[in-house]
């Protein structure tokens, strides 16, 4: 997608964007509220102009990814004992992943029509 005109990036990098919110939104949804503080911890991340989109469960700080991780996965070992996972992240992933594949598939085309006629 590097070599993609300027216009094409247009449209690829507005579809991510939208779909990336819209994973947040759910993920915010799914996650177990016990304080609420997962919730607010989620966030996008956008890269190379916006070709790149993540959803980030947690802060890069060490305690956050270790909690976010726990309630994600579950706790097998540990000296605070065992958890059940409770998969926020995957969930919201699995949910929306044929939507956003179509999503890019339909901007690609979009550009490519404009490329094309122009």
């Amino acid at each position: 997608l590097r070599q993609v005109p300027d216009s094409a990036r247009v449209h690829v990098s507005k579809a991510i964007k939208r779909n990336t919110e819209q994973g947040a939104k759910v993920a915010r949804t799914l996650v177990p509220v016990d304080s609420g503080q997962l919730k607010g911890w989620i966030f996008t991340q956008y890269a190379d102009e916006g070709m790149t989109g993540s959803v980030e469960a947690a802060p890069p700080t060490a305690d956050a990814q270790k909690k976010a991780r726990a309630v994600e996965f579950g706790r097998k070992k540990g000296n605070r004992g065992t958890t059940e996972a409770n998969p926020y992240m995957r969930t919201a992933r699995a949910f929306l992943a044929k939507k956003f594949k179509n999503s890019i598939r339909s901007a690609i085309r979009k550009a490519a029509k404009e490329a094309m006629s122009g």
